[in-house]
């Protein structure tokens, strides 16, 4: 037996045993993130985020890119967001009723979430597609024809969303809790909006939605 291979394996394993680090690995998958933006998106203090992507930097899962001072960080490649995917796949049929709905009410915010939710792509045809996530993340790469309006400008511009068509709302993936916040604001304005049951991470996972960047 190859008991190095199985080393560099659960070397990986051991990785990705982090939540921190998944959901730093979540944020690399919307776009490349210096260590002062993971630490703004995710809370965590920029030591703590240093430590993490260290770590998944010697599994081999993320890359980095130096400009000038500055490193960004990535994704080694689209399978580590497979990877990810296939997991909470996973933790969904061996841990029934896991779900960012289910997050949600375990958070102690005592919401319902009532928002509807789109599970396939071949339910938004025709619809006006919303992206949510923060601007540099679109611009990385969108659904094609999506709109751009973050969340926390969503108040201020609700106006710009047609009230005459349905409107679907995705965000990083399925634990991303911004497309059910925006579909439930537009919902309590009147707007026929749902929420997209994944999003960026599940699409470059599975390659099925080709994303669009924008300079």
């Amino acid at each position: 037996m190859n008991r190095d291979a199985y080393a560099h394996v659960a070397r990986i394993g051991k990785a990705i045993s982090s939540g921190n680090r998944l959901e730093l690995l979540e944020l690399l998958a919307q776009a490349e993130q210096s260590v002062d933006s993971l630490s703004r998106l995710s809370g965590m203090g920029v030591t703590t985020v240093s430590a993490h992507l260290q770590v998944l930097k010697g599994a081999g899962l993320v890359r980095t890119r130096r400009d000038g001072t500055r490193i960004h960080y990535r994704l080694a490649g689209p399978e580590v967001a497979g990877l990810f995917v296939a997991m909470k796949n996973m933790a969904a049929r061996v841990l029934p009723g896991l779900s960012a709905i289910d997050g949600e009410k375990d958070s102690g915010s005592g919401r319902d979430d009532s928002v509807p939710l789109i599970r396939t792509i071949e339910e938004i045809r025709e619809a006006y597609m919303l992206d949510v996530r923060p601007a540099h993340e679109y611009q990385a790469g969108h659904y094609p024809g999506a709109a751009s309006i973050p969340l926390d400008g969503l108040a201020s511009r609700i106006g710009e969303v047609p009230r005459d068509r349905r409107v679907i709302v995705y965000c990083r993936g399925e634990f991303c809790l911004l497309a059910r916040d925006a579909a439930r604001l537009m919902r309590g304005q009147g707007i026929d909006a749902y929420a997209m049951d994944e999003g960026v991470l599940e699409w470059r996972a599975s390659g099925d939605v080709d994303l669009t960047a924008t300079a």
